[in-house]
């Protein structure tokens, strides 16, 4: 993320800093996780899977300092106009990592029981979707940290892509002429929702941007 311009009080760029750092931290996390998903439901991988579930909780404890630091900035400095922008910016952005943290392990729970029980990962449906939610929170992440508008309105524009995705692999999950799939995998179903929630945060992400740079709240669908 683009460093702020330097302030009068220093301590206030150190504590801006500190914050930017750990953002970055954790968007590079959420990446390798997502990366290492692939992984879990090709393989399949339980291994993987038990790693992801093991760094939840770490990286949460991540999220919630972003947060907390935040919240001191406020107090502290009582930042205006573009610098208290900012901080909300970090701080909606710590929320929405959490809650892709959160989908993110929920994947790997569920690919991890889908394993256990031998059910069928249905990677021709799933890796496509995957693949459009990693690529829409990795673009959302750079321009978090560019602090580039234009691109966020295009992510929010690709997220209608994944919705549709996500509803033709509803459809095909409960589809009964689909071969080789003797019974329903709940597991499934979970996966594919959790993986709209990821397009559906990179999308708020990217909305964050927008905020950033020009003040304009776009989160609902229009500009206001």
């Amino acid at each position: 993320m683009t460093p702020p311009g330097n302030h009068i009080l220093p301590h206030y760029d150190a504590a801006l800093n500190a914050i930017r750092t750990r953002v970055n931290a954790v968007c590079g996390s959420l990446l390798k996780h997502m990366d290492v998903l692939e992984r879990v439901i090709s393989g399949p991988d339980s291994d993987g899977a038990n790693g992801i579930i093991a760094d939840g909780e770490p990286l949460s404890e991540e999220t919630r300092q972003v947060l907390s630091l935040c919240a001191a900035v406020l107090t502290q400095f009582h930042p205006l106009g573009s610098d208290l922008r900012l901080v909300l910016t970090f701080s909606r952005c710590g929320d929405k990592l959490q809650e892709c943290m959160e989908e993110v392990t929920g994947i790997a729970r569920h690919a991890k029981a889908s394993i256990r029980r031998r059910e069928s990962l249905c990677t021709d449906i799933v890796l496509p979707l995957l693949d459009m939610a990693v690529s829409e929170f990795r673009d959302a992440a750079r321009c978090l940290e560019t602090q580039d508008a234009d691109a966020a309105r295009e992510i929010r524009l690709r997220d209608k892509k994944l919705d549709k995705a996500h509803r033709k692999a509803l459809a095909l999950l409960v589809s009964p002429e689909r071969e080789n799939t003797p019974s329903l995998n709940v597991n499934l179903l979970f996966i594919i929702r959790s993986l709209e929630r990821i397009g559906d945060i990179a999308k708020t992400i990217a909305a964050t941007v927008v905020f950033l740079k020009e003040a304009t709240d776009i989160r609902h669908g229009k500009e206001k």
